[in-house]
This record gives structure tokens, sequence and C-alpha cells, in this order.
């Protein structure tokens, strides 16, 4: 028996020794995993404040750069605005007209205006309700109708349209006297790229208007067609 107890003790030792002995080796592991995970963790604030102190020092050489940019800049400005100083004497010497002048001209070529009034009076008695009574008659009937509610002088006018014109429809006639009016029109359309230029003191007939596209110069609409004599930024 005594021998016995002593085996057991002896075997109850020897593995109570070893528990504790795993014990100590598993906590030497836990001291030796939270050692690297601290050194981990300082290494990356180390990392961090070296690239604080890297981008402050990118900061500052970007501020030098930028401070030459602006240099540059200035120099830059300096160049175009001489540049811009030289092209616009030359457009002072090189381009200039007498606006008034021209403007004069187209006046004095106005005649006839009693014609413009005389085709806005007609192309207004061709109202919707008169084109469509025209439209629902025959040639014959339509010209009937026409005499009785047209003057004299402006049924010669449908005359000469239903000879000269392939399409003598009511919706054609229309059309015909639109253009009639355009033609006539005395109305002179000056486009000016300044706010503060006006022509209208010329003639009752002349109409001032600003256009953004004109750089200099002024631009004439004349019974459907543009005189220029303007600059813009494309051809400048």
């Amino acid at each position: 028996m005594f021998l016995i107890l002593k085996n057991a003790v002896t075997k109850i030792s020897d593995q109570t020794k070893a528990y504790f002995v795993d014990k100590l080796q598993a906590y030497d592991y836990l001291i030796n995993e939270k050692e690297e995970k601290l050194n981990e963790i300082n290494k990356q604030i180390k990392e961090k404040e070296l690239g604080i102190e890297e981008d402050n020092k990118d900061s500052e050489n970007k501020n030098y750069e930028f401070d030459y940019n602006i240099i540059d800049l200035f120099n830059a400005t300096k160049y175009q605005d001489s540049s811009l100083f030289e092209l616009n004497k030359l457009i002072e010497k090189e381009f200039n007209f007498d606006y008034v002048k021209i403007i004069k001209t187209f006046v004095n070529n106005v005649k006839d205006y009693n014609k413009y009034n005389f085709c806005v009076e007609l192309r207004n008695k061709i109202d919707s309700d008169m084109l469509y009574d025209i439209s629902i008659l025959n040639d014959e009937e339509r010209k009937d109708y026409l005499k009785n509610k047209l003057t004299e002088d402006e049924y010669k006018i449908y005359e000469i349209f239903i000879e000269t014109m392939d399409n003598n429809s009511p919706e054609a006639f229309v059309e015909y006297l639109d253009q009639l009016v355009n033609l006539n029109n005395p109305n002179i359309i000056v486009l000016v790229g300044n706010e503060n230029e006006n022509y209208d003191y010329i003639s009752d007939y002349v109409n001032t208007k600003v256009s953004k596209d004109i750089y200099k110069g002024i631009k004439i609409i004349y019974k459907d067609k543009i005189y220029d004599f303007s600059l813009n930024e494309r051809n400048i």
C-alpha cells in the first residue's frame, strides 16, 4: 500500500508540475504576443509621425512653387497686356470707319417707303378669316372675292402674283406678300458691340441694337441683307 500510495503521489506531483509548466508557457506566449502588438503599434505611430513631417515638407515646397507660379502669372499678364495694347493700336489705326457716314448712306437710299406701307396694309388684310374664305373657293370665285375685298392697286398685286408664280394657292400668296414687305422695308437695323453706342438720332428708320458678337464696329441689316463693318473674336 505504501508503494502504491508513493507511486500515486509521485505521478500526481509530476502531472501537477507538467500542468503548471504548460500554463507558464501559455502565459509567456501571451506576453510575447502582447509585446509584438505593442511594438507594431509603436512602429505605426512612428510611421504616421514621419508621414506628417513629409506632408509638411511637401506643403512647404508646394507653397514655394506656388509663389513662383504667381510671379510667372504676373509676368505673363504683363506681357499679354502689352500685346493687347499693341493689337488695340493696330485695330484703331487700320480698322477705322466713319460709321455715321456709312449709316447716312443707307438712309439716303431709303426710297419709296410708301410702298412699304402699302405692302404692310395689303398683308394685314389677308388675315386668318379671309385666308379661310379664299381657301374654299375655286380660282374664278377667288378672283371675284378679292376684287370686292381689295382696292384696285392691291388687286393688281394679286394679278402679278398669279401670272408670275407657279403655285397660286392662298398660302403661297401670303408668303409672297411677306416677301414684298421685307423687300420694301425701309428700316435699318444697326448692330453695335457697345451699349453706349447709338445711331437712332440719324433717322427715324434707324434702330440700334447691341450684339455681344461684335468686338468693334457695326453690322447693318437692311432689306434682309447683312452688311458687315465689324470685328469679332473669331476674326480679330
